[in-house]
């Protein structure tokens, strides 16, 4: 059985803000990007790390 790990609200939303900071964009910017565009490999990559911060924030964030 894999171990679980847990994260505080805080710890992914700072996650997620540093994550964001990688790519040199923001919220608004990196959904224009992915509505407009194909993604880099590393836009790839934060998009799929962004949405599992997501789901474990829930959706209503």
């Amino acid at each position: 059985m894999a171990p679980t790990i847990e994260m505080s609200r805080r710890t992914l939303l700072e996650r997620r803000a540093a994550v964001l900071r990688r790519i040199g964009t923001d919220e608004a910017g990196f959904a224009e990007t992915r509505a407009t565009r194909s993604l880099s490999s590393d836009e790839w990559e934060a998009k799929e790390e962004l949405e599992e911060i997501g789901f474990l924030l829930g959706a209503d964030d």
